[in-house]
């Protein structure tokens, strides 16, 4: 059995620990139990999620056990003849250069369009990343996720500047992350087999775990989402820790 964890509302929001998160990830640490991370944020690599993991819950894990919607963007594109044009994060970049994939900022050398969350967001990105699709770059999105959970309250998400490039173009995106198959299979490729996914969203961490036969999922109550008014999840906790001592103290089956 393995442990897929989300991260942002789940184990913290913004620089806040979740309270008894660091415990819970311990647990699961000590347990020898698979433990890895799923998150649709695109705008930190893996070594930087591994950082701050461990500085905000001072729980050790390692960059191998993350993936991520910048890879699983980068995995969509991986191999084949494109340039990319990326409107978000230099961790998009990242995920790009890890997988050999030519960049470009030029909309009309553009093969590719890869759009994620951007602090930086500006009406010169939105035209050009706009341009690159009406001219038949194809449309990825690293993630649709509306908000972005913080410790005072949500932020806008990628979905934000996603839908500001469909709007536009005229086009709707491939998306990457989760539920989506390119996140899954990361987590496969990664040893993921049967597995109780935890996350804050039903569209995003529930419908993952939904997709896949020997997946099950609990929902915490620290994120985004307040109650499971959809009844889809297999289980709903207050938060990690309750969530972890139902995977350990032998309450489930998988």
């Amino acid at each position: 059995m393995n442990v897929v964890c989300d991260i942002d509302g789940v184990v913290y929001r913004g620089e806040s620990l979740i309270e008894g998160s660091d415990v819970a990830l311990q647990r699961v640490v000590d347990s020898g139990i698979g433990l890895f991370f799923a998150t649709n944020n695109s705008t930190r690599t893996p070594t930087e999620v591994q950082n701050r993991i461990e500085h905000i819950s001072g729980v050790k894990v390692s960059a191998d056990s993350i993936v991520n919607s910048s890879q699983a963007a980068a995995q969509l594109l991986s191999g084949r003849d494109t340039t990319v044009l990326v409107f978000g994060s230099d961790a998009i970049r990242h995920a790009m250069e890890e997988a050999s994939i030519p960049m470009t900022e030029a909309p009309d050398r553009a093969g590719a369009v890869v759009v994620g969350l951007d602090w930086e967001f500006d009406y010169q990105k939105l035209s050009g990343a706009t341009e690159a699709v009406r001219r038949g770059a194809r449309f990825i999105a690293t993630n649709v996720d509306p908000t972005y959970p913080v410790a005072g309250g949500l932020l806008p998400g990628s979905g934000a500047m996603v839908a500001a490039v469909a709007t536009t173009s005229g086009v709707q995106p491939e998306v990457a992350g989760k539920p989506h198959l390119p996140m899954r299979q990361l987590l496969r490729a990664r040893g993921v087999g049967p597995a109780w996914v935890i996350g804050d969203r039903i569209d995003t961490d529930v419908a993952l775990a939904a997709k896949e036969d020997d997946w099950r999922s609990i929902l915490v109550l620290t994120g985004v989402t307040e109650e499971d008014t959809s009844g889809t999840a297999d289980h709903v906790t207050p938060d990690l820790a309750a969530a972890i001592d139902l995977v350990l103290d032998g309450e489930l089956e998988q």
